[in-house]
């Protein structure tokens, strides 16, 4: 198994629920990802066409709605195809979201693959590789490392927030 090699603690996301945002008029997806021990993980800015598959994962197809985009992604045609690539669903162990790069504010999750005994550890933007455990009922994990920053984050915007109202009232 992966354990070792996946950081230690890890925590299982029994859900993961796709949601819009939007400020300064640019929309974007984003992903809380709801954790086996209760709290949540949010991951935003996540591509739009990520969290519309995810959405249709789910039959949630409302939540997102399309942005005046008649074209289906790539993620429409692999929910498709996905019976035609049991081999791929079948390699795949599992997902962590392990890693957050400060200079640039963002996750990283890892996708372990067992293809025919050979193990590969690919890095990935978590709402990519959340995506593929999901089409594939893979588990997804996130360290304890990743939800004490997404706590902290959290907090750090909620404050802004705060601050944000504050001064609109003066």
């Amino acid at each position: 198994m992966w354990a070792d090699e996946a950081g230690g603690n890890l925590v299982r996301v029994t859900d993961v629920e796709p949601f819009v945002t939007e400020a300064d008029d640019f929309m974007s997806g984003a992903l809380t990802c709801y954790l086996e021990r209760g709290g949540s993980v949010v991951l935003y800015y996540v591509p739009l066409e990520v969290a519309r598959a995810i959405a249709r994962l789910k039959a949630m197809e409302e939540v997102i709605e399309a942005a005046q985009d008649f074209r289906d992604s790539i993620y429409e045609l692999l929910i498709m195809m996905a019976p035609k690539l049991r081999d791929l669903g079948e390699s795949i162990e599992m997902v962590v979201i392990d890693g957050y790069n400060e200079k640039n504010a963002t996750y990283s999750a890892s996708l372990y693959l067992n293809a025919d005994g050979i193990k590969v550890k690919y890095t990935l933007i978590p709402s990519h590789a959340i995506f593929l455990a999901m089409l594939f009922n893979k588990p997804i994990y996130v360290t304890e490392e990743i939800v004490k920053i997404s706590q902290e984050l959290e907090s750090i915007s909620e404050e802004d927030e705060f601050y944000d109202e504050f001064e609109d009232e003066f």
